[in-house]
């Protein structure tokens, strides 16, 4: 409070105290930066007056809008008698206002502060439990990758299998289904010789039965012969005699010339037979040369074409663990990176996981590595 208006108040209390006239009250609302001591001495009255008339319990702390009773003219003589004193009170009621408008102030800075860090550790919190969430969604994120490539990678190791097993299967199988053909046609053969030596067999007794009906018909007619011409029985019994000799002879010669026939058409079976089974040992023996020829070609040209996507084919090539031309795992160099050793490993490597380098250089294609 400036002093002039600690000095108009003390004349106004002056003032009053002269006076004595009836007391009155006026109602006021309270401004912004309104005082009890300056509507007091606005209104020629006291404080104590304003208080007392509008049962306030703190006389330094009034809001804003607020409705107060002002008495005015009211017989304040006691309260003034002293108008030097009342003015050192209204001055050490506007020092005690101001400092408890200061406290005020600074405890509402003080609590805007203690929110404002209250705030700003919740925000800290809060972006440290995202930060921890994003790092935990991210190692789950990793963990799950890791997961689904070992997944695939069993997948595919398991195709891979799955496609050798098939393979292995077909090549017994039609192993299994040559066989068969073989034993099937080496059976037909059996039993074709069988039937045909049968049927010679049934002809030659075929033969020997009308050979000897023709000669028991011979002999009775030689014997009809011989009781129809009893002159000539001598000589129809020479006759009947050469006649069944030479039938005798010409049965056996029949029977002599079948087994031959028999055993001549026995042995030309067995040698068809032979011949046709060496003609089938050589077309065998030229398959499997043909075959292993192919081999051969495919498993060098399969080897060269993973060599060439792996490094390019130098034998020096590095890339992180994986050494050489292939491309392997330096524990499996175990320190011996030449080029027999790495020759040596990798056909070893790809007879035991893939079987042969066709099979290595499909893995390869469908994976993108062997």
């Amino acid at each position: 409070m400036k002093l002039n208006k600690v000095l108009v108040s003390a004349a106004a209390l002056s003032g009053i105290a002269a006076a004595g006239t009836a007391a009155n009250a006026d109602t006021v609302s309270v401004k912004a930066g309104d005082t009890v001591s300056e509507l007091a001495q606005k209104f020629n009255t006291t404080v104590e007056a304003i208080q007392k008339a509008n049962n306030l319990k703190n006389v330094n702390f009034i809001t804003v809008g607020e409705q107060l009773n002002i008495p005015t003219n009211d017989n304040t003589q006691q309260q003034v008698q002293q108008p030097q004193a009342n003015a050192a009170q209204v001055q050490q009621e506007q020092a005690a206002q101001q400092a408890a408008i200061a406290q005020q102030q600074a405890a509402q800075r003080q609590a805007q502060l203690a929110a404002q860090q209250k705030a700003a550790q919740a925000q800290a919190a809060l972006q440290a439990q995202q930060a921890a969430q994003a790092a935990a969604a991210q190692k789950q994120a990793e963990e799950q990758a890791a997961q689904q490539a070992a997944a695939q990678k069993a997948q595919q190791e398991a195709a891979a299998a799955q496609v050798a097993k098939e393979q292995q299967e077909k090549a017994e199988q039609a192993a299994q289904a040559q066989a068969a053909a073989q034993k099937q046609a080496e059976e037909q053969a059996a039993a074709k010789k069988a039937q045909e030596e049968a049927q010679q067999q049934a002809a030659a007794a075929q033969a020997a039965k009308e050979q000897q009906e023709k000669d028991a018909q011979q002999a009775q007619q030689a014997a009809a012969q011989k009781q129809a011409e009893e002159a000539a029985a001598k000589k129809a019994q020479e006759a009947k005699e050469s006649a069944v000799a030479q039938a005798a002879a010409n049965a056996k010669a029949a029977q002599q010339r079948a087994a031959q026939q028999a055993q001549a058409q026995q042995q030309q079976q067995k040698q068809q037979v032979a011949q046709q089974n060496t003609q089938q040992q050589a077309a065998n023996n030229n398959q499997q040369s043909n075959n292993n020829n192919n081999s051969n070609s495919s498993e060098s040209a399969a080897k060269a074409w993973i060599v060439a996507h792996e490094s390019g084919g130098n034998y020096n090539a590095r890339n992180g663990q994986y050494i050489g031309a292939y491309q392997l795992s330096a524990s499996y160099l175990h320190g011996d990176y030449s080029q027999a050793n790495q020759d040596r490993v990798a056909n070893q490597y790809v007879a035991s996981r893939y079987g042969n380098w066709v099979n290595a250089q499909k893995h390869w294609e469908q994976c993108g590595w062997y």
